[in-house]
């Protein structure tokens, strides 16, 4: 078994945010989901690496895949049996020690979730663990700010705490797919679709979907709370342009998602 274990921030955060993450966190366009299932063979071993609350896995159970959700994090692992019960198995593993047979799975996924360990060793254990020509996906969400002068200021906020956190919007997580190792182990240039998902949100979830970042679940309460009363200031600003039903605080909440993938060699 190895010994490494999940960044501290990536620990402690997602630990403390389980709770609120599932509610929070955005689900992803039917889009992309369909675009999945047409590149994976029907009834496919998959493994859903990383799964945190179980938000991409209850996707991949409802489209009757024999899913394996690995997630190093007890917390979340709680909260995924509560929300899929029909997964097949729930492992806690990592990136780098899944525990699963060599050869045994059509596809992994990584969901939110690859730049916390987007290392060799990761493709390596991912390499281990498909059967010969299985693939490898990367999925992720980001809030789009291309034309929204609100998210552009709510990410200016909340980003400032995120230095010490891998995040996808750094574009670290590429760095690996460069080496010849990574060439060697999968096909190269990575895949890649965009979708534009204009998510359905409630401005009551605004602040729960921050908090439950994991650089902002961490900082202490007092912080977490004045950072709320600067959020709403942004949203209360009219020069930002929000604006949701005052009935209900329904709203469109642009995000991007890119999908990536490649395929084992």
């Amino acid at each position: 078994m190895s010994q490494r274990q999940p960044h501290r921030i990536a620990c402690n955060g997602f630990e403390k945010g389980s709770t609120i993450y599932g509610d929070s966190r955005p689900r992803y366009p039917s889009e992309a989901i369909d675009f999945i299932q047409s590149i994976t063979p029907d009834n496919a071993n998959v493994v859903d690496l990383g799964a945190g609350t179980g938000i991409m896995t209850k996707f991949l159970v409802d489209a009757h895949f024999a899913v394996t959700a690995v997630e190093p994090v007890a917390g979340m692992r709680d909260q995924l049996r509560r929300n899929v019960p029909g997964v097949k198995s729930i492992i806690n593993g990592t990136s780098w020690d899944t525990t699963l047979p060599s050869e045994s799975q059509d596809v992994v996924i990584v969901a939110q979730a690859f730049h916390w360990f987007d290392d060799l060793n990761t493709l390596q254990e991912v390499h281990r663990i498909l059967k010969p020509g299985g693939r490898f996906l990367l999925i992720w969400n980001l809030e789009s700010n291309k034309n929204s002068d609100w998210i552009k200021e709510l990410r200016s906020l909340y980003e400032t705490y995120d230095a010490d956190a891998p995040q996808y919007r750094k574009n670290n997580w590429q760095k690996v797919w460069e080496t010849q190792e990574a060439q060697d182990l999968f096909s190269n240039p990575l895949n890649h679709r965009h979708f534009d998902y204009p998510m359905p949100f409630t401005r009551d979830q605004i602040f729960p979907r921050i908090l439950s970042k994991s650089y902002i679940s961490v900082l202490p309460k007092d912080e977490q709370d004045c950072l709320k009363v600067k959020v709403n200031a942004i949203l209360d600003n009219p020069a930002f342009g929000f604006a949701s039903d005052p009935r209900t605080g329904a709203f469109i909440y642009p995000h991007d998602t890119d999908l990536y993938w490649s395929q084992k060699k």
